[in-house]
C-alpha cells in the first residue's frame, strides 16, 4: 500500500501487521465498549478493532484524502463511522459520554496538546474508562518519568495528577510507512476516579510546574522562596529540601503544593 506522505500533517502510518494487533490487545474491549480512534489513516488497526465486536466504533481523520480507505470499512461494518475533522478541537462527549476507549497514533506535533486536552476533561471521572495512545519515544519516556530522573518535568506530573499510566513496548522507526525519524513507544492510560484534582487544581498545578521548572538545573530554594510565604516554607520542609533541583522532588511534592496556594484563599 502506497501512501502520499503530508508533512504538514505529521504522518507515519503503522504497517507491521503483528504489532497492530498487539496495540489492539491492549484495549479491555467487549460488546460494550464505544472506541475513538484518533488519526485512523487507512483503518489497519481499526480493522484489527472491529475484530473484537465493540459497541461502536468513531474514527477522527484530518486527511480528507484518505476517506477511500475508511468508506470502505463503512460499507463493510455497522458499527463503524467516522468524520473529518481536527481532534484538537472535537468535543469527544458529543460522540460518546461513557465506556469509552481512545486509542490513536498520534501525529508527533500535536501529541502532548491531545493528552493535556483528555487530561483536562471536565467532569471527571472522564467519558474514556482507558487510552492506548502511541507518542514518539522521547515523549514517552518525559511522560513516565518519575522523580530523580532528567526526563521528569511538567507533563509528568500533570499526567499523574489524574492518569495512572502504563508503559507496553517501544516500535521501531523501521516499522512505519513513510520511516520517520524517531522510534515510537506505546503507552496505556487509566483515569483515576478518586482524584481531588480538579481543574481548578490543574490550572495551578500547571503554572507552579512552569514556574519552577523553567530553572530546572538551578536549586529550588530561590524559586520557593518567591512563591510561598514564611509559614509555608515552614510547612514544605524548605530547610530539608531547599539545595535540591526541581526533578529531585516527586508528584506528592507538587500536589502539596497546589495544596497550600489554594488554603490562601
Amino acid at each position: 500500500m502506497i501512501f502520499k506522505y503530508k508533512k504538514n500533517l505529521s504522518q507515519n502510518f503503522l504497517i507491521n501487521k503483528e504489532i497492530i494487533k498487539k496495540i489492539a490487545d491492549i484495549g479491555i474491549i467487549n460488546n460494550n465498549t464505544n472506541i475513538i480512534e484518533i488519526g485512523p489513516g487507512s483503518g489497519s488497526l481499526t480493522e484489527e478493532l472491529l475484530k473484537k465486536n465493540p459497541k461502536k466504533i468513531f474514527a477522527i481523520e484530518l486527511d480528507k484524502d484518505l476517506t477511500n480507505y475508511l468508506d470502505k470499512i463503512k460499507n463493510n461494518y455497522k458499527n463503524f463511522n467516522y468524520k473529518i475533522s481536527d481532534a484538537l478541537t472535537l468535543d469527544e462527549r458529543s460522540i460518546f459520554k461513557k465506556n469509552s476507549i481512545i486509542f490513536g497514533n498520534l501525529p508527533y506535533n500535536i501529541s502532548l496538546k491531545l493528552l493535556i486536552k483528555w487530561i483536562y476533561s471536565d467532569p471527571w471521572p472522564p467519558f474514556y474508562d482507558q487510552m492506548i495512545l502511541m507518542f514518539q519515544k522521547e515523549v514517552a519516556e518525559r511522560i513516565v518519568a518519575t522523580s530523580n530522573n532528567k526526563k521528569y518535568g511538567r507533563i509528568s506530573i500533570l499526567t499523574d495528577a489524574r492518569l495512572d499510566v502504563k508503559f507496553h513496548f517501544n516500535i521501531s522507526k523501521k516499522e512505519f510507512n513513510p520511516e520517520p525519524k524517531v522510534d515510537s513507544s506505546v503507552l496505556s492510560f487509566t483515569p483515576k476516579k478518586n482524584t481531588n484534582f480538579k481543574l481548578e487544581d490543574l490550572n495551578i498545578l500547571s503554572d507552579l510546574t512552569k514556574v519552577i521548572f523553567n530553572t530546572k538545573r538551578k536549586i529550588i530554594s530561590k524559586t520557593l522562596k518567591k512563591l510561598l510565604n514564611e509559614k509555608e516554607l515552614k510547612i514544605i520542609n524548605f530547610e530539608n529540601i531547599k539545595n535540591l533541583r526541581a526533578e529531585n522532588l516527586d508528584f506528592n511534592f507538587y500536589y502539596k503544593l497546589v495544596d497550600l496556594i489554594k488554603s490562601r484563599s
